[in-house]
């Protein structure tokens, strides 16, 4: 793809997605909807995990209830493990939810003669919604989790997450 530069990129089927997203950006602050701001933290597979922890954590502790992770592709088990770190660290209620996307890429090519090059393919998307109480939380979701119950220093099976009787 030498002879070619991307002229187009266009994210279709998954609404909140496209790349011109910056991280940490409230959904919704250009409709000024009724609903309470949920802040967005984009994953990507360059992003450090500890970064993106750090960022919903400021996030719900300057007063949000609500922050939602997205990732699209090779970045979703990154997505997966900071919300797991982030749900022993605090009490949170979690909604998953999995869908796909149609990525389309546009390449014009360089050189006389060539032909105009459009490129197709689908991606997993996943969105992770956290929130502190249960305030537009539907907890019959398929993708509902309740907060794991875990006290500092006490085993508990993750399979499950029960806490394991000590024998």
């Amino acid at each position: 793809m030498d002879k070619y530069r991307l002229v187009e990129e266009k994210v279709i089927g998954a609404p909140g997605f496209d790349r011109s997203s910056a991280d940490a950006k409230p959904a919704n602050t250009s409709t000024g909807g009724t609903m309470e701001d949920i802040c967005v933290v984009r994953i990507t597979p360059q992003a450090k995990p500890r970064s993106c922890i750090t960022t919903a954590m400021n996030i719900l502790e300057s007063g949000s209830n609500h922050v939602e992770l997205r990732a699209m592709g090779k970045a979703i088990n990154k997505a997966v493990t900071i919300a797991e770190i982030l749900k022993r660290k605090m009490p949170l209620h979690q909604i998953t939810t999995l869908s796909s996307c149609e990525i389309v890429n546009v390449y014009e090519p360089l050189e006389e003669g060539l032909d105009t090059v459009v490129n197709q393919h689908y991606v997993s998307c996943l969105t992770i919604t956290l929130s502190r109480d249960l305030t537009g939380i539907d907890v019959n979701d398929k993708g509902y989790q309740p907060p794991l119950l875990i006290q500092p220093g006490q085993p508990v099976d993750y399979n499950t997450g029960k806490i394991v009787a000590a024998s």
